[in-house]
């Protein structure tokens, strides 16, 4: 069960001062403290927003926090841009700021898919873990990424000893050592070696002085499943090939290796998966894993897309409106442009589904969603008018247009939502000062 019993409060927010060392990264700001619902026509007409709170992201660190004792190690994961919400800002959010909560930074390490994505991170002094293994170190161009990796001291991961003879032998050309973690395939059937040959890999990395094992972990196939068999099948499987090992070289003081299995929903609903380091990545970003906000979890939600509203056309009675005239118009009424499409990741499936926020007030997506644009229907009586802000996606998990709402209608899942959302919407971090305001901190 969670530690904690009432709700979490607002968080006080102190930015930690650069001159400590750390690179804080520069990151758009958005005022947000002028009234009303009207986007500011010179700076946002067609100009549609991501808008992040930082204040939402580490209250969902703290949300996880409480769930795990307090030595357990936290690795953020934030391959694919943070999950569509914009790396810098998130980088800078959990790095530079602390609460009267919990001291920055607020977590231990980061996770990538790629070294490329790495590459990509704003500086920090925080681990950074490659999750896609190295499989031939001799491809084309990839000896070059290699070698970024270990002058940078990221950790590499390995599933075949072919591939951690390789690294040593980079690794040794270089004068340097490489830090490196082992993923073990234990169900999902993805990556990652098989328990049986776990040993082999092991005594492998830990016999070539260039290799430096820092961590071992594993990936689980339903967590969200909270009487899961096969999630405590993967747990005895991961347990069996790596106890005796760990605690040999734990035993040997040759370095603390670090164990990790749990994503969100390991965290919420397998206390046994801890171990000494967990992967929050959905949960960070306020969505709660099971895809159904829940009070014994209370994530907030980071991301609102707003819009400007870019045009209101008066229509008559059988008007029909889009490519394919697949809607007709009821009755004579208003229909509303706004600057996003499936160019920006607002799906073609949205279609005559969807709908969007008016001044607070649900109005439907009518014909078929462009590529720049989608059309929706603001109603006969609408007061709306060019530069009205439109939500696209809000940050209210029982929103009718939440990211639950909009994985439903796309029959998908919110990381999909996030991950699609295109470079041209522009991701702003709330700034700090406005949330204090807005909280009366």
């Amino acid at each position: 069960m969670p530690r904690y019993a009432t709700r979490l409060r607002p968080a006080a927010f102190r930015y930690i001062d650069s001159g400590s060392g750390r690179n804080r990264p520069a990151i758009p700001s958005l005022d947000e403290s002028q009234p009303g619902p009207r986007m500011d026509a010179k700076e946002c007409l067609g100009e549609p927003r991501l808008l992040i709170s930082r204040e939402a992201l580490l209250h969902n660190v703290a949300v996880v926090r409480s769930f795990l004792p307090l030595e357990t190690r936290i690795c953020a994961v934030v391959k694919a841009d943070a999950y569509g919400h914009g790396i810098e800002g998130v980088i800078d959010a959990l790095y530079n700021f602390s609460t009267d909560q919990m001291e920055g930074p607020a977590v231990d390490a980061l996770a990538v898919a790629t070294i490329d994505e790495a590459a990509q991170l704003p500086g920090t002094d925080l681990q950074t873990i490659i999750f896609r293994p190295v499989e031939n170190s001799y491809l084309s161009g990839q000896r070059a990424s290699i070698e970024t990796a270990i002058r940078n001291n990221w950790v590499l991961t390995l599933c075949n000893p072919s591939a951690a003879d390789d690294i040593a032998r980079i690794a040794v050309a270089m004068g340097r050592r490489c830090s490196v973690q082992i993923m073990v395939d234990t169900g999902m059937t993805r990556s990652g070696v098989d328990g049986r040959d776990f040993d082999r890999l092991f005594h492998t990395i830990t016999s070539h002085a260039a290799l430096r094992l820092v961590g071992i972990g594993t990936h689980f196939s339903e967590a969200e499943r909270m009487e899961s068999a096969t999630t405590q099948d993967q747990l005895d499987r991961f347990s069996r090939a790596t106890d005796g090992p760990v605690a040999l070289l734990n035993g040997n003081s040759k370095g603390k290796i670090i164990r990790h299995a749990a994503n969100s929903a390991g965290i919420f609903f397998h206390a046994p998966s801890y171990f000494e380091m967990v992967r929050p990545g959905l949960s960070l970003y306020g969505i709660d894993p099971t895809f159904t906000p829940s009070m014994d979890r209370p994530l907030r939600p980071i991301m609102r897309w707003i819009a400007p509203l870019l045009g209101v056309r008066e229509v008559k009675k059988g008007t029909k409106v889009g490519y394919g005239q697949t809607w007709t118009a009821p009755r004579d009424t208003k229909i509303g442009l706004v600057p996003v499409g499936y160019a920006d990741g607002y799906l073609r499936s949205f279609s005559n589904k969807a709908s969007m926020l008016i001044d607070g007030k649900p109005v439907p997506v009518v014909g078929i969603v462009s590529m720049d644009s989608t059309t929706i229907d603001l109603g006969p009586t609408s007061q709306a008018v060019v530069g009205d802000q439109v939500t696209v996606l809000d940050d209210n998990p029982l929103s009718p247009v939440s990211v639950y709402a909009l994985a439903r209608w796309a029959d998908t899942i919110p990381y999909e939502i996030f991950c699609r959302i295109g470079p041209r919407v522009k991701r702003v971090m709330r700034e700090v000062e406005v949330m204090e305001r807005r909280h009366g901190a």
